[in-house]
C-alpha cells in the first residue's frame, strides 16, 4: 500500500529516531539501524505521529523550509512509502470527517 495525501503515518512500534551531532538515525523494532537521515528527512520523520496526514506533514516541512507544498508532498509520499517498505511505518486511518492536524 503506497501513502496518499490523507493517509495517516505512524511511526511503528519499536522504532525510533536520533539525533547525534550532525547525523539522524533511525533503528527498527530490532535496533538495527536502517536509515540515516538528512534535516528534512529527519523532519518529516518527527512528524509522523498517527495524527497528521501526509498531506499535513509536507505543509509543515513546506513551511519550515520556506518553500512550496507540492513537491514537498510529492517526496513527502515517497519517503513515507520508502518508511513503510522498511518495516519503520503504519499507515492509520483518519476517523471519517476528522479534520486534519496542521500544526505542530
Amino acid at each position: 500500500m503506497s501513502f496518499q495525501e490523507g493517509s495517516v503515518p505512524r511511526k511503528r512500534l519499536g522504532t525510533s529516531g536520533e539525533g547525534f551531532g550532525a547525523d539522524f538515525l533511525v533503528l527498527d523494532a530490532e535496533g538495527r539501524t536502517l536509515r540515516g537521515l538528512n534535516p528534512t528527512a529527519a523532519r518529516i520523520w518527527a512528524l509522523c505521529d498517527g495524527k497528521r496526514t501526509a498531506r499535513a506533514v509536507a505543509e509543515q516541512v513546506a513551511s519550515e523550509f520556506s518553500t512550496d507544498v507540492g513537491p514537498v508532498l510529492t517526496d513527502t509520499l515517497g519517503f513515507l512509502g520508502e518508511l513503510q517498505r522498511r518495516g519503520l511505518l503504519d499507515e492509520v486511518r483518519a476517523p471519517a470527517g476528522a479534520a486534519p492536524l496542521e500544526e505542530t
